[in-house]
Protein backbone atom coordinates (compact mmCIF):
# COMPACT_ATOMS: atom_id res chain seq x y z
CA UNK A 1 0.00 0.00 0.00
CA UNK A 2 1.68 3.15 -1.28
CA UNK A 3 1.56 6.17 1.64
CA UNK A 4 -0.39 8.31 -0.59
CA UNK A 5 -2.95 6.20 -0.85
CA UNK A 6 -3.21 5.64 3.00
CA UNK A 7 -2.75 9.12 3.53
CA UNK A 8 -5.77 9.84 1.22
CA UNK A 9 -8.06 6.85 2.68
CA UNK A 10 -7.48 8.85 6.03
CA UNK A 11 -8.64 12.12 4.78
CA UNK A 12 -11.68 10.39 3.34
CA UNK A 13 -12.72 9.12 6.39
CA UNK A 14 -12.46 12.47 7.85
CA UNK A 15 -14.30 14.51 6.05
CA UNK A 16 -16.85 11.47 5.56
CA UNK A 17 -17.70 10.70 9.76
CA UNK A 18 -15.75 14.08 11.25
CA UNK A 19 -12.46 14.08 13.24
CA UNK A 20 -11.81 11.39 16.15
CA UNK A 21 -13.72 8.82 14.02
CA UNK A 22 -12.70 5.02 14.55
CA UNK A 23 -13.80 3.57 11.24
CA UNK A 24 -13.13 -0.14 12.77
CA UNK A 25 -10.67 -1.18 10.36
CA UNK A 26 -7.56 -2.57 11.76
CA UNK A 27 -4.34 -2.23 9.65
CA UNK A 28 -4.95 -5.71 7.54
CA UNK A 29 -8.26 -4.57 6.10
CA UNK A 30 -6.99 -1.17 5.65
CA UNK A 31 -4.26 -2.53 3.40
CA UNK A 32 -6.78 -5.53 1.52
CA UNK A 33 -9.03 -2.29 0.99
CA UNK A 34 -6.91 -0.38 -0.46
CA UNK A 35 -4.85 -3.07 -2.75
CA UNK A 36 -8.39 -3.78 -4.09
CA UNK A 37 -8.63 -0.07 -4.48
CA UNK A 38 -8.38 1.35 -8.43
CA UNK A 39 -6.25 4.79 -9.19
CA UNK A 40 -7.98 6.19 -12.01
CA UNK A 41 -7.02 9.82 -13.78
CA UNK A 42 -9.23 11.84 -16.23
CA UNK A 43 -8.95 14.79 -17.98
CA UNK A 44 -11.19 18.01 -17.74
CA UNK A 45 -14.25 17.07 -18.86
CA UNK A 46 -13.95 13.57 -19.16
CA UNK A 47 -17.16 11.21 -17.95
CA UNK A 48 -16.88 8.40 -15.59
CA UNK A 49 -20.30 7.67 -16.41
CA UNK A 50 -23.18 8.62 -18.54
CA UNK A 51 -26.96 8.17 -18.38
CA UNK A 52 -27.71 5.01 -19.20
CA UNK A 53 -24.49 3.26 -17.71
CA UNK A 54 -24.91 1.25 -14.98
CA UNK A 55 -22.60 1.93 -11.86
CA UNK A 56 -19.87 -0.45 -11.31
CA UNK A 57 -17.71 0.99 -8.84
CA UNK A 58 -17.34 3.32 -5.71
CA UNK A 59 -15.15 5.85 -4.62
CA UNK A 60 -13.38 8.98 -3.45
CA UNK A 61 -11.39 11.87 -5.22
CA UNK A 62 -7.87 11.71 -4.31
CA UNK A 63 -7.17 14.83 -6.11
CA UNK A 64 -9.78 17.03 -8.16
CA UNK A 65 -13.53 18.19 -8.64
CA UNK A 66 -16.31 15.90 -9.49
CA UNK A 67 -19.63 16.69 -10.29
CA UNK A 68 -22.56 14.02 -10.73
CA UNK A 69 -25.90 15.58 -12.26
CA UNK A 70 -28.89 14.54 -14.31
CA UNK A 71 -30.79 16.49 -17.36
CA UNK A 72 -34.18 17.69 -17.27
CA UNK A 73 -35.37 19.56 -19.77
CA UNK A 74 -32.55 19.96 -21.36
CA UNK A 75 -31.57 21.46 -18.23
CA UNK A 76 -28.72 19.90 -16.04
CA UNK A 77 -29.51 19.15 -12.21
CA UNK A 78 -26.34 19.05 -10.18
CA UNK A 79 -26.72 16.61 -7.53
CA UNK A 80 -23.39 16.20 -6.12
CA UNK A 81 -20.33 17.94 -5.91
CA UNK A 82 -17.05 15.97 -4.59
CA UNK A 83 -13.82 17.98 -4.17
CA UNK A 84 -10.27 16.52 -2.29
CA UNK A 85 -10.96 13.48 0.10
CA UNK A 86 -14.78 13.59 -0.39
CA UNK A 87 -16.38 10.08 -1.53
CA UNK A 88 -19.33 9.64 -4.13
CA UNK A 89 -21.28 7.28 -5.78
CA UNK A 90 -24.40 6.52 -7.77
CA UNK A 91 -26.64 4.27 -5.12
CA UNK A 92 -29.45 3.34 -6.97
CA UNK A 93 -27.51 2.45 -9.85
CA UNK A 94 -24.86 0.75 -7.75
CA UNK A 95 -27.14 -1.47 -5.91
CA UNK A 96 -29.58 -1.94 -8.27
CA UNK A 97 -27.44 -2.58 -11.24
CA UNK A 98 -30.12 -0.70 -13.41
CA UNK A 99 -29.44 2.14 -15.96
CA UNK A 100 -28.17 5.48 -14.56
CA UNK A 101 -30.10 8.83 -15.62
CA UNK A 102 -26.82 10.27 -13.92
CA UNK A 103 -23.56 11.38 -15.59
CA UNK A 104 -20.63 11.31 -13.46
CA UNK A 105 -18.21 14.58 -15.12
CA UNK A 106 -14.59 15.72 -13.79
CA UNK A 107 -14.38 19.56 -13.40
CA UNK A 108 -10.69 19.51 -13.15
CA UNK A 109 -8.19 17.03 -13.59
CA UNK A 110 -8.99 13.94 -11.00
CA UNK A 111 -7.59 11.74 -9.97
CA UNK A 112 -10.13 8.95 -8.20
CA UNK A 113 -9.57 5.41 -6.08
CA UNK A 114 -12.78 3.12 -7.23
CA UNK A 115 -13.54 0.13 -5.55
CA UNK A 116 -15.44 -1.75 -8.31
CA UNK A 117 -18.96 -3.36 -7.11
CA UNK A 118 -17.86 -7.18 -7.70
CA UNK A 119 -14.69 -6.89 -6.08
CA UNK A 120 -16.50 -5.66 -2.82
CA UNK A 121 -18.87 -8.29 -2.69
CA UNK A 122 -16.24 -10.30 -2.83
CA UNK A 123 -13.77 -9.37 -0.24
CA UNK A 124 -16.44 -8.17 1.95
CA UNK A 125 -17.64 -11.81 2.41
CA UNK A 126 -15.47 -13.27 4.91
CA UNK A 127 -14.32 -9.76 6.86
CA UNK A 128 -16.94 -8.15 9.16
CA UNK A 129 -15.09 -5.61 9.43
CA UNK A 130 -15.11 -4.02 5.73
CA UNK A 131 -18.80 -5.07 5.62
CA UNK A 132 -19.79 -2.93 8.22
CA UNK A 133 -17.23 0.28 6.94
CA UNK A 134 -19.70 -0.13 3.70
CA UNK A 135 -22.51 -0.50 6.21
CA UNK A 136 -21.24 2.90 7.63
CA UNK A 137 -20.44 4.70 4.46
CA UNK A 138 -23.88 4.22 3.06
CA UNK A 139 -25.95 5.06 6.19
CA UNK A 140 -23.48 8.65 5.76
CA UNK A 141 -24.74 8.69 2.33
CA UNK A 142 -28.49 8.33 3.26
CA UNK A 143 -28.07 10.88 5.94
CA UNK A 144 -26.71 13.43 3.85
CA UNK A 145 -29.46 13.04 0.87
CA UNK A 146 -31.62 13.32 3.72
CA UNK A 147 -30.05 16.50 4.73
CA UNK A 148 -30.26 17.73 1.60
CA UNK A 149 -33.40 17.57 0.34
CA UNK A 150 -34.64 18.77 3.87
CA UNK A 151 -31.99 21.86 3.37
CA UNK A 152 -33.82 22.66 0.16
CA UNK A 153 -37.52 22.65 1.56
CA UNK A 154 -36.78 24.98 5.01
CA UNK A 155 -33.76 26.79 3.81
CA UNK A 156 -33.70 29.80 1.50
CA UNK A 157 -31.58 30.32 -1.53
CA UNK A 158 -29.37 32.78 0.80
CA UNK A 159 -28.95 30.22 3.71
CA UNK A 160 -28.53 27.13 1.01
CA UNK A 161 -25.40 29.68 -0.29
CA UNK A 162 -24.01 30.65 3.16
CA UNK A 163 -24.46 26.99 4.66
CA UNK A 164 -22.18 25.55 1.69
CA UNK A 165 -19.88 28.76 2.05
CA UNK A 166 -19.56 27.98 5.51
CA UNK A 167 -19.08 24.25 5.45
CA UNK A 168 -17.46 23.92 2.08
CA UNK A 169 -15.45 27.43 1.21
CA UNK A 170 -13.11 25.73 -1.56
CA UNK A 171 -15.57 23.93 -3.33
CA UNK A 172 -17.28 27.19 -3.96
CA UNK A 173 -13.88 28.94 -5.25
CA UNK A 174 -13.66 25.77 -7.40
CA UNK A 175 -16.68 25.11 -9.00
CA UNK A 176 -18.09 27.21 -11.99
CA UNK A 177 -21.14 29.31 -10.28
CA UNK A 178 -23.45 28.42 -12.55
CA UNK A 179 -22.83 24.87 -11.45
CA UNK A 180 -22.99 25.91 -7.81
CA UNK A 181 -26.44 27.71 -8.95
CA UNK A 182 -27.45 24.51 -9.85
CA UNK A 183 -26.51 22.43 -6.72
CA UNK A 184 -28.24 25.12 -4.47
CA UNK A 185 -31.55 24.60 -6.74
CA UNK A 186 -31.32 28.58 -7.85
CA UNK A 187 -30.79 30.23 -11.65
CA UNK A 188 -27.57 31.92 -12.09
CA UNK A 189 -28.73 35.62 -11.62
CA UNK A 190 -30.11 34.90 -7.92
CA UNK A 191 -27.00 33.32 -7.33
CA UNK A 192 -25.40 36.75 -8.56
CA UNK A 193 -27.67 38.77 -6.32
CA UNK A 194 -26.77 36.35 -3.38
CA UNK A 195 -22.77 37.09 -3.77
CA UNK A 196 -23.51 41.10 -4.37
CA UNK A 197 -25.58 40.88 -1.06
CA UNK A 198 -23.00 39.53 0.67
CA UNK A 199 -20.10 41.44 -0.19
Amino acid sequence: MRSVESSVFDEFVKKTFGEGFDCGLSPESREKMMRRGQIVSLEKGEFLQVKGDISRSWGYVCKGLVRVYYERNDEEITEELSEDGDGFFDCESLFMQTPSNRFVQMLEPTTLCLFRRMDSEEFTSDSYEIRRFQRYLIEKALINKKKRILDSIFNSAKERYRILLEERPSLVLRTPSNIIASYLGVTPETLSRIKAKNN
